[in-house]
């Protein structure tokens, strides 16, 4: 990994840190998100529209690749929106970024992706940021079983771990297709292609809500009376907007999805000063093992 792609990464793990806070802070919804991520959409439109990337010139692959992103960020977006609403983020946030460390470069390996294979310590860090996560839900180290983990909050933790593995995976390569053909890396290229990945979602989450009744009122209630779904979007959308940019910059896309769990301590602290959820002896261990695993993988 660049130091170039590691600024970027370090930048965006407090923004994003920063937009789950806001959304669990306020009662979490696909709502919620619904408005977030219109409003990064709009962020990114002056971009498209005054960019050199013409994206109709770009394959039908390409828009293929974009289609299923969107409901990557979907899935991701339905297991957040009701594990936060059903357990703390100090627990959900780590566990949901730590499953997809393993994840994804279990599938890239799987189908080949990326010009370097990460070295065996690298690996070895990616299991203990997993693990360190994996301890996080009890409430004590006694408690050990599989009783913990056979709960809807679980449930809904691996469905947003699978979307964001998804997400992540099929993004890269989107961002390796703009720049060959435009032959540079250029952050006004990303910001464009920005434009696509938030309005997919936003067509995903318009679908969400417009099928659900409780949504749709939740809708009518944050349009008019809280900023925190816009506040929230422009956070997620630059933390992303970062990420893209990063991901011209590594080698194999798995050392950057083992960088971004840098956010999982940021996270974690909102979660016990901001929100004043409970710390446990487990969920200290749990961010001791992930920055344990972080080194690793940095080593790596």
């Amino acid at each position: 990994m660049t130091l170039t792609a590691f600024v970027l990464i370090f930048f965006s793990v407090f923004l994003h840190a920063a937009w789950n806070t806001i959304s669990k802070s306020v009662k979490p919804s696909m709502a919620f998100y619904l408005i977030m991520t219109v409003t990064a959409t709009l962020i990114w439109l002056p971009f498209l529209i005054f960019g050199k990337w013409n994206p109709f010139d770009m394959p039908p692959r390409f828009w293929l690749l974009i289609l299923f992103s969107s409901v990557g960020e979907v899935f991701y977006m339905l297991g957040l929106a009701h594990a936060y609403s059903k357990s703390d983020i100090s627990l959900v946030y780590p566990v949901a970024r730590a499953l997809p460390v393993l994840m994804v470069p279990a599938v890239t390996l799987l189908l080949g992706l990326g010009s370097k294979t990460p070295a065996w310590n690298a690996y070895l860090g990616m299991l203990v940021i997993t693990v360190g996560c994996l301890v996080m839900p009890l409430k004590k180290f006694s408690d050990f079983s599989l009783k913990p983990y056979c709960n809807a909050v679980i449930g809904f933790i691996v469905l947003a771990a699978v979307g964001t593995t998804t997400y992540t995976i099929i993004d890269s390569i989107s961002v390796g297709m703009v720049q060959e053909q435009m032959g540079r890396k250029n952050i006004l290229d990303i910001f464009s292609l920005m434009f696509f990945v938030e309005g997919g979602l936003s067509l995903g989450e318009l679908l969400v809500v417009a099928f659900d009744r409780k949504e749709r009122r939740l809708l009518k209630t944050l349009l008019f009376r809280s900023l925190s779904p816009e506040l929230a979007g422009i956070c997620s959308s630059c933390a992303y907007a970062l990420v893209l940019l990063a991901m011209g910059y590594v080698s194999n896309v798995s050392y950057l999805q083992a960088f971004r769990q840098m956010s999982l301590p940021v996270g974690f602290f909102a979660g016990l000063l901001i929100l004043k959820e409970k710390g446990t002896a487990p969920k200290y261990v749990g961010m001791f093992l992930i920055f344990a695993g972080l080194v690793s993988v940095a080593l790596g």
